[in-house]
């Protein structure tokens, strides 16, 4: 058995090797110098209960050009030695991508410049603005690369140079988002761009065109007045960690040029699976219009074209606590052969979020809302809100199939929706999740993955004052006005530790008054005559300041209104003074009673002195997760020394 498992293994090896030694680009030129390009790639698994795998392609022809098509054709402008990269996607396949493939290539005569040398990826790549735009091959994957695609075109009658910028890596994150130390620019047509770190954007002296895209792109263009974009581009920058720039040499007149930029996503990006960020670029041409494009790159666990995410990292409580929208974003793609004419996404949204709060803000493709009154439903698109989530419907619309025959532009293929949703009053600071089943005609449904929503974690401080009081006939403390703060975890559903320290400013307090003690005696006054008694008075007062440090203490919320909690506290004497008075009961010579004689003392307390441990119970009502309560807390030291605290709070 032993040997027999010995040659499955090997067999499996000799396999790998194989397909590995298959996967390399093969590239033929015809007479009409036309270069003809294609790969073996790997055998695709389909993930179970997902539709058939595909691969997509990203073609760098290593000239400025590319194309995203499985088996393209390029005609090169000039003879030389050319870099060839192939950057395949795997999806609905359960392996890893494949690695990027590489080529050189050598063209040994130029050929006269053509319309037709631009591929149709790169004819249908400016959808956003038609002047600048980025891209990316794939989605971001923790521990695995994605292309960004920078592209620019120059609109103008003549050549220009210009100014690309590039923001990364969002400070909303805790982790760094992208390794940027494999940044690369296409060669041989133009000198190669060199992307170098800045501080920050200059405001413009023109208007800024201001776009979004996913893929596809969004449909609400805006424009910023040239005395805005200094703040713009101040809030902006602020955002994120690095901003890039690089300089544009002459870009020819009608011409668009793109650059690929290889992007290691970090492996910490699994902690924010299924959220999304943005990649932020400014395009400052010479003459003409300047353009900021943003673009929205979900963060997934597997390339699946059909995603739902929720915009931004992880969230804010207080910001939802406060009735501030969600923004959500449902991807989808048609893999049939051919177009899709009725899209419905039934949207099961976490028990946290309102539905009935749900309003588009946009999608694609793009269609007006259906007309109530109308039966027939054609180009349009409905709504309908239950207990549980809503179904969008797009009603007569053309959306076009990878494998459909004729169809290059991948995004032809792909849509998408964009809403935002308030979250009910009750809110728990825990994870929650979303997901939607995707419809294509009457196909079986695309089941997307869960779309959770996470909440950054954060401290919650607590500020609280209220008055002690002792318990105990021989208690070693006083009454006083008790001032502290705390620190939590924000708005915790769990058991939590929460820290505190306290500060107490003494009032005075009767420690001790005993009256009628039998313990016949002698007295001297002013040092002369002694006189006897029998009984005599005894009274303490105590002024003590204190520190109380809560160094553990366990609470736990009970719904919205109510919070339990038990701990120790370490308290010390921080000052003050301990007065006590014995009145005795003389007798005068004659037998009679006369005033009692007082002695006083006075002791003063040193500071950190008498160290105690104490252990507590406590209450609150109130707003305990964020907001006003009232507290009521039980210390006890034994019979002697007890006392409780009343107090308010308020929690942040």
């Amino acid at each position: 058995m032993k040997y027999f498992y010995t040659f499955l293994l090997l067999i499996h090896s000799f396999t790998t090797i194989a397909q590995q030694a298959d996967s390399t680009i093969i590239a033929t030129t015809d007479s009409s110098n036309r270069v003809s390009f294609s790969i073996k790639l790997p055998a695709l698994t389909q993930i179970p209960g997902a539709p058939a795998p595909f691969y997509t392609y990203l073609w760098d022809f290593g000239d400025g050009h590319f194309s995203t098509a499985e088996n393209p054709q390029h005609i090169y402008a000039k003879a030389d030695t050319y870099n060839v990269l192939l950057y395949a996607v795997n999806n609905y396949d359960d392996g890893r991508k494949p690695q990027r493939k590489t080529q050189k290539i050598k063209v040994n005569r130029s050929s006269p410049i053509k319309d037709n040398m631009a591929s149709v990826a790169e004819k249908d790549f400016f959808k956003a603005n038609g002047m600048f735009e980025l891209k990316y091959n794939c989605m971001a994957r923790p521990n695995d690369t994605m292309v960004l695609i920078v592209g620019w075109r120059n609109t103008e009658v003549q050549q220009q140079k210009g100014r690309l910028y590039l923001m990364l890596n969002e400070k909303q994150f805790d982790q760094t988002c992208f390794d940027t130390s494999d940044f690369r620019s296409y060669n041989s047509a133009a000198p190669l761009m060199t992307f170098t770190k800045t501080t920050g954007i200059p405001m413009l002296q023109s208007d800024l065109l201001v776009t979004e895209s996913g893929s596809p792109a969004s449909n609400f263009p805006v424009t910023v007045k040239a005395a805005a974009t200094g703040a713009l581009f101040a809030n902006t920058t602020a955002l994120y960690k690095n901003v890039y720039s690089a300089d544009i040499e002459n870009t020819p007149a009608g011409d668009a040029r793109f650059s690929f930029l290889q992007l290691r996503v970090t492996p910490e990006m699994i902690k924010d699976t299924n959220a999304t960020l943005t990649i932020t670029g400014v395009y400052v041409p010479e003459k003409g219009k300047p353009v900021m494009h943003k673009l929205s790159v979900p963060v997934v666990n597997s390339h699946d074209p059909n995603k739902m995410n929720i915009k931004g990292g992880r969230i804010s409580y207080r910001f939802l606590k406060k009735y501030k929208p969600l923004n959500y974003k449902v991807r989808f793609q048609n893999n049939g052969k051919g177009p899709a004419r009725k899209i419905a996404l039934d949207m099961t949204m976490a028990g946290v979020l309102n539905p009935e709060t749900i309003q588009v803000t946009d999608m694609s493709p793009f269609c007006q809302p259906c007309d109530s009154l109308t039966k027939e439903k054609r180009g349009c698109w409905e709504i309908v809100k239950n207990e549980k989530g809503a179904i969008f419907t797009f009603h007569g619309i053309y959306l076009a199939g990878t494998n459909q025959k004729g169809v290059e532009d991948k995004d032809s293929t792909k849509g998408f929706l964009e809403f935002s949703i308030v979250t009910h009053k009750k809110l728990e600071n825990k994870p929650f999740r979303s997901r939607t089943a995707i419809y294509f005609d009457k196909n079986e449904p695309v089941i997307t993955n869960y779309a959770t929503g996470r909440f950054k974690k954060s401290p919650s401080p607590v500020f609280m004052a209220g008055y002690e009081q002792a318990f105990g006939s021989g208690a070693a403390t006083s009454n006083g006005i008790v001032t502290g703060v705390g620190v939590a975890p924000l708005a915790p559903y769990l058991p939590y530790l929460q820290l505190e320290l306290y500060y107490k400013q003494g009032l005075k307090t009767m420690g001790a008054h005993i009256t009628g003690i039998e313990r016949p005696g002698v007295i001297r006054i002013n040092d002369r005559q002694e006189y006897g008694y029998k009984t005599f008075d005894s009274s303490r007062t105590h002024t003590i300041s204190q520190l109380r440090l809560v160094p553990l203490q366990l609470r736990h919320n009970i719904g919205d209104y109510f919070s339990i909690g038990a701990g120790a506290a370490v308290t010390a004497d921080m000052g003050g003074k301990i007065e006590s008075e014995n009145a005795y009961h003389i007798t005068g010579a004659n037998g009679v009673a006369v005033e009692p004689y007082k002695i006083a003392q006075t002791g003063n307390i040193k500071p950190f002195s008498n160290w105690r441990f104490q252990p507590f119970v406590d209450l609150q009502a109130g707003k305990v997760k964020l907001g006003p309560h009232l507290g009521i807390r039980y210390y006890y030291n034994g019979n002697n020394n007890s006392f409780g605290y009343i107090y308010a709070g308020w929690r942040f």
